[in-house]
């Protein structure tokens, strides 16, 4: 696993960005699952900016995406909005293919399969994760063993929390549930990029680097992957004993 430490919001979007960069330039075909939420707003500026200024091209790229709320899919929280007014509506040129899950359904069978074969079909050469407040990879809250595949998971009162507070929501209104790639799915990536930021992330950020690779820290299973690079700035590096 690469730490690498940076001072703050800022320089944590540059190397996120840098990341991205690079894996689309050393692959013909990049295919990249990526995340959403504050982790990485400052990524999607940087994204838009080279896209449409002609330094990033992104027109032989698959882009997909880790999980969904469970909600119709245009709603102000939905990971299909925020890919859209983020990202996609404001990019000059497209990516080769868009995959996103889609939680509006009645039942969600059909669309698990479905995005099952999407991931078979396009294997990740890197997988953008952020860390919750608990330790989650996605909507993989503590306890999820680490041999969950794509499933519908349950929110944390954490998580949904931090849905509220990020998104403007009321407690009525903020989704309890996602689809979600499971914890087995996501160490099958070739490179796993995190980025953390902020003092409320840092308890996570210690547990995940520092403490027992465990059910009830997730983000514990990255160091048993073999390519991580972990973004984190000084607030959420705060807690480390190393430094």
């Amino acid at each position: 696993m690469e730490i690498i430490q940076v001072k703050d919001y800022q320089e944590l979007s540059q190397k996120a960005f840098d990341v991205v960069e690079s894996t689309i330039q050393q692959n013909d075909n990049p295919i990249i699952n990526t995340t959403t939420g504050a982790s990485y707003d400052g990524l999607f500026e940087l994204l838009v900016k080279a896209v449409n200024e002609g330094e990033l091209s992104i027109e032989n790229t698959v882009m997909m995406n880790l999980d969904e709320y469970i909600a119709a899919r245009e709603v102000s929280f939905t990971v299909y909005t925020y890919m859209h007014q983020k990202f996609y509506d404001l990019i000059k040129t497209q990516p080769r293919i868009i995959e996103l899950l889609d939680g509006s359904l009645t039942y969600f069978d059909d669309e698990i399969n479905r995005y099952n074969a999407v991931l078979a079909k396009y294997p990740r050469d890197l997988q953008i994760l952020g860390l919750g407040v608990n330790g989650h990879l996605g909507a993989n809250e503590p306890g999820t063993p680490f041999d969950s595949r794509l499933f519908l998971a349950d929110s944390d009162e954490s998580t949904i929390n931090s849905t509220i507070g990020y998104h403007n929501l009321t407690k009525e209104t903020a989704p309890t549930q996602m689809l979600t790639l499971g914890l087995a799915d996501i160490m099958e990536a070739k490179h796993i990029l995190v980025a953390s930021s902020g003092e409320r992330k840092a308890q996570a950020v210690k547990e995940a680097l520092e403490g027992p690779i465990s059910e009830n820290c997730p983000a514990s299973i990255l160091r048993a992957h073999p390519n991580v690079t972990f973004i984190i700035d000084e607030e959420a590096a705060s807690l480390l004993e190393n430094k």
